[in-house]
């Protein structure tokens, strides 16, 4: 949070984790960070069913049919019985 109280990124803890200090004196100039390109985000709180990384790195495809089934995308290469949804990268603005 900035010092006049705007949220400077809703993954914090994340970005000290992966960013370190830098995050860290980004803030501290009132400046956000930039997105991760899609091949470096990290989906925290995600595994992928295919080959069990965890979080899930990069990008992201979910099952139509299954329930709670998601896939990376080397995983999603190999091919999967159902239809897969690539899942957007969320933004500094979506709420998690």
């Amino acid at each position: 949070m900035s010092s006049d109280g705007s949220v400077l990124s809703r993954r914090g803890r994340d970005d000290v984790s992966s960013k370190g200090i830098e995050a860290l004196k980004t803030w501290a100039r009132g400046e956000k960070l930039p997105a991760p390109l899609p091949e470096e985000f990290e989906w925290s709180r995600v595994s992928c069913d295919g080959c069990s990384m965890a979080p899930l790195v990069g990008q992201r495809y979910r099952c139509l049919t299954c329930g709670n089934y998601d896939l990376c995308s080397a995983c999603e290469k190999k091919g999967h019985e159902h239809p897969l949804e690539l899942v957007p990268q969320p933004t500094e603005d979506d709420e998690e």
